[in-house]
């Protein structure tokens, strides 16, 4: 996600907060709003990735953004205790480790060296950080190596960007990547990034989003295109019957479901109806809205990113049971300060819709069963 809070967080936002104790080895276990919590959906931002994502043309920050986010693992582990995080799940966020669209073995290396970084900060701080690996799609028969690669370096579960230059979820062409996974039980974390039409220019960087998300003249590409393209790509996965096919894998959709809850009967109903178009190269499978939401419920989580609390939760909670939400913070896209008052948002609004028990699940207890 991007930056959006910096100096203008809102004062509104940090009256909510509380600040919780330290969490650690000795993290408070009580329930609802006391406990301890595991994030799913945060990042890390090396400098030597940093570096990587200036030189393939993402300026002045990426997906166009106003600035690169501020991180080192110092100020990450400080929000961890001041926001009573007992471990944070890293990945790579959006424009990914694939950063040149037709440089494979510069993809390969920028993939690995950040996995290898990821895995480094596992290693040093077991208890606090876990990592999902990411993978260097598009290209399928090296993503197939990397996953085993990844697996040694001790990978909890793999990033999928919601698209890789225009490959979505539902293609074929990943079936390999999806057997393999598939066979491990993995945990797939979907993080959006920029749509991109299957024809578009080989071109990088910023330069790159006037070809690909609409109304750059204004809006910063994460404000709406990110949200859309979660939702496409879920919905590739579900009428594609990618989700049913791969009965093992289970997978995080971010920031509450994204547009989902609003699109669902359309995209179930209508491809219901309609059957796969002309000359695809997917299969379309037919759904009800209440079996996709059976689907759903057996393969998909959803975390608390973002801005979710004033009404995705609430038409989130009418489909899905407290037991298939997870905490997230999105730092540093999301910055400290403001990932602190956006938990202070949800200390006021998950108790108008669940107990405390129930609480405890989506800040800690789902999370740890997904990753036991």
């Amino acid at each position: 996600m991007a930056p959006f809070f910096t100096s203008w967080l809102p004062s509104f936002l940090l009256s909510l907060t509380a600040i919780a104790p330290a969490a650690g080895k000795d993290h408070d276990q009580s329930r609802g709003l006391s406990a301890a919590k595991i994030d799913t959906h945060s990042h890390v931002y090396p400098d030597f990735y940093r570096q990587a994502v200036i030189a393939a043309g993402w300026v002045p920050g990426p997906d166009g953004n106003a600035a690169p986010p501020n991180w080192t693992i110092e100020s990450h582990l400080a929000f961890m205790n001041q926001n009573n995080i007992e471990k944070s799940y890293i990945s790579c966020s959006s424009p990914g480790t694939f950063l040149e669209p037709n440089d494979t073995a510069a993809g390969v290396a920028l993939t690995q060296q950040f996995n290898n970084f990821t895995a480094n900060l596992k290693r040093q701080y077991p208890d606090r950080i876990g990592f999902f690996a990411s993978l260097p799609l598009p290209s399928t028969n090296e993503a197939l190596d990397e996953i085993d690669r990844s697996l040694a370096l001790g990978a909890d579960g793999f990033i999928f960007l919601s698209n890789y230059y225009g490959l979505y979820h539902g293609d074929p062409k990943l079936k390999p990547v999806y057997d393999k996974l598939n066979s491990s039980g993995a945990v797939i974390f979907i993080h959006p990034t920029n749509p991109c039409p299957r024809n578009a220019p080989d071109v990088s960087g910023t330069e790159r989003l006037d070809y690909v998300a609409p109304l750059m003249n204004v809006f910063q590409a994460p404000t709406l295109e990110f949200i859309f393209d979660t939702t496409r790509t879920v919905a590739d996965m579900i009428t594609s019957g990618t989700v049913a096919t791969n009965a093992n894998l289970k997978w995080i959709i971010p920031h509450c479901g994204a547009a989902i809850p609003a699109v669902l009967d359309r995209f179930i109903r209508i491809t219901s109806i309609l059957g796969p178009k002309a000359g695809s190269d997917r299969s379309s499978v037919a759904y009800n809205t209440t079996t996709a939401i059976e689907l759903m419920k057996k393969h998909f989580w959803f975390d608390t990113a973002g801005f979710s609390m004033q009404s995705q939760i609430w038409t989130m909670h009418r489909l899905f049971g407290a037991n298939k939400f997870t905490y997230g913070s999105d730092v540093p896209f999301t910055a400290f300060p403001a990932a602190i008052g956006l938990t202070g948002e949800m200390n006021v609004t998950l108790p108008k819709i669940f107990n405390e028990s129930e609480i405890e699940m989506i800040f800690r207890g789902n999370a740890q069963g997904l990753f036991s």
